[in-house]
């Protein structure tokens, strides 16, 4: 009889019945009663079901909009200020790998490490570049087959703990592929891309020594796929602990100082207008960026001022939390796909284009990002808030003004590049990619979560703002 049943193509299967009353239903089975039997789309028909009055009502629904629930998730631990490196030495594990970047070694950083791990099975990797290569993950993985750690620490900026990210993902589960797992998505809880749902036998210690990308708390790896930045977003990804020590942080150059810093206020000033914002991200944004606003000149001006350095380290954490739960918006999609397109580091693409965004966002929409949690355009009375608590203001246009002339004035404190122009792009070289980085921006994660939804040409638009840089313009 299974076997009948599931080669017959049909809508019903009668077992030991007569077949003339049978199919009608209600004398010789529990088939609802009928006279007209609907045969599916095989016969050309909308139901395979006993025709009855159920389908000849005509049904009214009333559907009220409702608001989702959401969430805010975080690591199991975050160890942070000066000295929370010795809380590495609770860590109980037999086999270490250290991950990190050339530079971070050569600084004995892998040797204070060592020194803290309570293993003497420790093997390093030493590899990862800017804005790691999917050849670099695999060259991770392939040590992680061979050394089985059961720990895996990732000591270097925002790059590095991204590679450790992908590293754990595809030892752990190496039938995924990169390919399914960064398929665009509107929620991130909804989506086609599946991703391992259970525990890991590595655990993950995320050690940053820069204070910016906020990895260390996030859901995000930024590979380079090609010429094209990929984002793996899921919270499987989200390093076991956290330890933020800004003691790590002192000997970084100023550069690296201030295109950290700046991708820190980045994360805080876009998570606040982000279609996934609440109360609890938004707590995060205006901290860390009344930090940064204060802390970034100072340890500009004096590297080795501890207090900067904390206050910067534990704002860089604070929007990384935010933005791992609101996410990020188009600020990171047009300097994904400038970074990658031109070797330009994030923070500093960030900082070019970040005074046309905000004015950007600050203007009418065209076109409405959709989200069920986000009823009501909002996007300017949030940074009217951020603004107030910041820099003060009385009326919502004087806080928003102050919050974007606080931004422009700092990026010119910090003698940040103000255009594409100036970091040495050729202008037909930059009109030939044009159109592809347009494309790339489009597509990028980051789009999802803006609160306005960019169009092709206004992309085009806000690229031509970053390469020509001058005066930001209100829509």
């Amino acid at each position: 009889m299974d076997a009948y049943a599931a080669a017959v193509r049909t809508g019903r299967i009668l077992v030991n019945a007569p077949t003339a009353v049978g199919a009608l239903g209600g004398v010789y089975n529990n088939l609802t009663p009928t006279f007209s039997l609907g045969c599916g789309t095989w016969g050309g028909s909308t139901t395979t079901e006993n025709v009855n009055y159920t389908q000849l009502l005509n049904i009214k629904t009333v559907s009220h909009r409702r608001t989702p629930p959401q969430w805010f998730r975080v690591p199991a631990n975050t160890f942070f200020n000066a000295g929370a490196l010795e809380n590495l030495r609770d860590v109980e594990c037999e086999a270490a790998v250290i991950v990190t970047d050339a530079d971070s070694e050569r600084r004995g950083v892998v040797d204070l490490l060592r020194s803290k791990l309570r293993t003497r099975h420790v093997q390093v990797f030493s590899e990862v570049e800017p804005e790691p290569s999917e050849a670099t993950i695999q060259a991770g993985v392939t040590l992680l087959n061979r050394a089985r750690p059961d720990l895996l620490v990732a000591v270097g900026g925002g790059s590095v703990i991204d590679a450790a990210k992908a590293m754990r993902l595809f030892h752990e589960h190496p039938e995924k592929s990169l390919d399914d797992l960064t398929l665009p998505f509107l929620d991130p809880r909804k989506r086609v891309a599946d991703y391992p749902r259970d525990s890991h036998h590595v655990r993950l210690v995320a050690i940053p020594t820069t204070s910016g990308t906020g990895s260390e708390v996030s859901p995000a790896a930024v590979l380079t796929v090609g010429e094209r930045k990929e984002t793996l977003v899921d919270y499987c990804l989200v390093p076991d602990m956290a330890i933020v020590d800004p003691v790590l942080t002192l000997s970084l150059p100023a550069s690296v100082t201030v295109d950290s810093g700046i991708d820190a206020l980045t994360h805080a000033l876009e998570a606040a207008v982000s279609i996934f914002a609440s109360p609890y991200t938004d707590a995060f944004c205006v901290q860390a960026a009344r930090l940064i606003f204060d802390a970034l000149p100072r340890a500009y001006d004096d590297p080795g001022d501890l207090a900067a350095r904390t206050d910067m380290a534990n704002a860089a954490t604070l929007a990384g939390l935010a933005f791992s739960n609101a996410f990020v918006g188009t600020n990171h999609a047009l300097a994904h796909a400038v970074g990658a397109r031109f070797g330009i580091a994030h923070g500093r693409a960030n900082g070019i284009f970040l005074p046309h965004v905000l004015r950007y966002n600050a203007g009418l929409p065209s076109k409405f990002m959709p989200a069920p949690g986000y009823s009501a355009y909002v996007a300017p009375e949030k940074y009217a808030q951020l603004g107030r608590v910041v820099f003060g203001g009385r009326e919502p246009d004087e806080s928003r003004h102050r919050l974007f002339q606080g931004v422009e004035d700092l990026l010119d404190r910090l003698g940040m590049p103000r255009s594409l122009r100036s970091v040495g792009i050729a202008e037909d070289e930059f009109e030939a990619a044009l159109p592809a980085l347009a494309m790339t921006a489009f597509s990028d994660l980051s789009n999802r979560t803006n609160p306005r939804m960019p169009l092709i040409s206004e992309l085009t638009e806000l690229l031509r703002l970053g390469y020509a840089g001058g005066e930001p313009r209100a829509d």
